[in-house]
């Protein structure tokens, strides 16, 4: 009798261990948000994507779009977390904010690693020079045809990516950590141009207290198969947090059909020519047909 109480108690310890030896289940990121009406967001302070305003306060097309679609889903919570735009996708898959929401570009290779909802905008690359834009660069076939232009560009941005399949030599690319470090090497004489999507541009641009640079006009960027390659940015998640993605894309879908996500494209400076066509759809940006 107590030889089976024993076997029984050990059993019974065993079972206890190896449950414990469990992982816990994890939390849905969508049920843990509308929960507690809190969600965190990254973005890489660049205009006109996501930003700290002048009050502190995070601002933009990406973090006024979010806005709008977490209050149609009572939450209205919205922490923004700041990082350099090379970090974001490490920051997002470490669980250091649940969404990133700062001009990031669906690109195949991104897709292996975060999922995106639907592309909210469609914008080019442009450059940034030296007032009167002295060596002539209009496009990045003039930077490869001239060894002794300098490019700059953000880490792990698909602006430097497409110069670099545009036939600059990574020689001729100096990689900087964000658009103010990019500016002062410009300014410095360190390097000769800096590539930036376009709305970035203009809204760098748009500051009064820049001064001795211009944006280069007119710019022809990597062109494949005869069609301009177009950046068409997203908000990301991570891979498993499909129903979070699928919740925002119902929102973004309505956001759209309201006129609202018009409304703060035209407000962050975009124009129509940012405005995604129909039949782009993230599936197909993710297989490389865009």
């Amino acid at each position: 009798m107590l030889t089976n109480l024993f076997k029984s108690a050990a059993a019974a310890a065993m079972t206890t261990v190896l449950l414990g030896a469990l992982p816990a289940a994890h939390a849905d990121t969508k049920d843990t948000i509308l929960e507690n009406k809190k969600v965190t967001i990254g973005i890489h302070n660049r205009q006109p994507w996501g930003f700290r305003a002048e009050d502190g306060a995070a601002t933009g097309f990406h973090p006024d779009l979010i806005r709008a679609a977490f209050e149609r889903l009572g939450v209205k919570q919205v922490d923004f977390v700041i990082t350099e735009f090379g970090a974001l996708i490490p920051g997002l898959n470490a669980g250091r904010f649940d969404m990133v929401a700062s001009g990031i570009a669906i690109t195949p290779e991104r897709c292996k690693v975060i999922i995106f909802s639907e592309p909210d905008l469609a914008v080019g690359d442009s450059l940034i020079v030296k007032k009167g834009n002295p060596l002539k660069i209009h496009s990045y076939a003039d930077i490869v045809a001239n060894p002794k232009i300098r490019l700059s560009g953000g880490r792990g941005t698909l602006n430097s990516k497409n110069a670099i399949d545009a036939g600059v030599p990574t020689s001729q690319m100096t990689y900087l950590g964000d658009v103010q470090a990019m500016l002062s090497a410009l300014l410095a004489d360190r390097v000769d141009a800096v590539t930036l999507s376009a709305p970035s541009v203009v809204g760098l641009l748009d500051d009064p207290k820049l001064q001795g640079v211009e944006r280069a006009k007119p710019f022809t960027g990597l062109v494949r198969d005869g069609v301009p390659a177009m950046m068409y940015t997203a908000i990301a998640f991570r891979t498993d947090d499909t129903s979070l993605r699928d919740a925002y894309n119902e929102q973004l879908k309505a956001l759209k059909a309201e006129g609202v996500v018009d409304k703060l494209r035209d407000t962050y400076g975009f124009t129509d020519d940012d405005k995604v066509d129909d039949a782009v759809t993230t599936e197909k940006v993710c297989a490389g047909k865009y």
